[in-house]
């Protein structure tokens, strides 16, 4: 099997009512896509700038998921590989704006 590299990108949407997260592979399509509602999780985004994330790592997997877990401060956002963590991302409330409801 041959080894690929991924962005992991983290972003609040053009809405402002949740978060875009996808893995881009090295040509720029993407392998795995999430929308997160902060409606659903009963968080409120505030005034301001928001925050982008983007990590890149590379492996040598057949499949790509994404999944998404709420704590009292924030989401994890974690890529799985294979069923394995390949990456993940901790979204804080705090450092994105965002406040439970």
């Amino acid at each position: 099997m041959v080894m690929h590299t991924y962005t992991f990108h983290v972003e609040e949407s053009e809405t402002g009512d949740g978060l875009d997260v996808d893995v881009y592979d090295e040509d720029g399509t993407i392998e795995a896509s999430t929308w997160i509602g902060y409606e659903d999780y009963r968080v409120t985004a505030g005034d301001g700038d928001t925050e982008t994330s983007e990590t890149t790592f590379s492996a040598d997997v057949m499949t790509l998921d994404l999944q998404v877990e709420r704590d009292d401060g924030g989401f994890l956002v974690r890529v799985l590989g294979d069923a394995e963590t390949l990456a993940s991302e901790r979204i804080a409330d705090e450092e994105w704006g965002l406040s439970a409801e």
